[in-house]
């Protein structure tokens, strides 16, 4: 992976994770965690836009399948590194949340980058 695919993949894990993070700080208290179901299709779509913002990524800097790993931790360490410091400082940067959006929350995250994981570890089908 060259310096440039290290940027590319940290500048847009960066992003994928303040999206995420902005979009749950906006709705998690009155929209998210009002229904499970509710919950639970945003969590798919948030892993949904993490596994898609990848692949472009991947795309747009043209790295095969089988050397994808490297890339997805790099794109993932930026939001991994943050959710963790969010998840230590919740209370105070979400007083309103109550104490079980803590745990939603890093759920949320955890979904994207398991997804991402079973993502970037797929292997490519032969061509027939």
């Amino acid at each position: 992976m060259s310096k440039g695919d290290g940027i590319a993949f940290g500048a847009a894990g960066i992003a994928a994770w303040l999206l995420a993070t902005a979009f749950y700080a906006a709705f998690g208290g009155s929209l998210l965690e009002t229904a499970f179901w509710f919950y639970a299709l945003n969590a798919f779509l948030i892993a949904a836009g993490y596994g898609l913002l990848f692949v472009a990524v991947a795309r747009l800097r043209r790295v095969p399948c089988r050397k994808r790993g490297l890339p997805a931790l790099v794109f993932a360490a930026p939001g991994v590194i943050g959710a963790a410091v969010v998840l230590s400082n919740f209370g105070q940067l979400f007083p309103d949340f109550s104490p079980a959006s803590l745990g939603r929350y890093g759920a949320y995250l955890f979904v994207g980058f398991a997804a991402l994981t079973l993502l970037a570890l797929e292997r490519p089908r032969p061509k027939a």
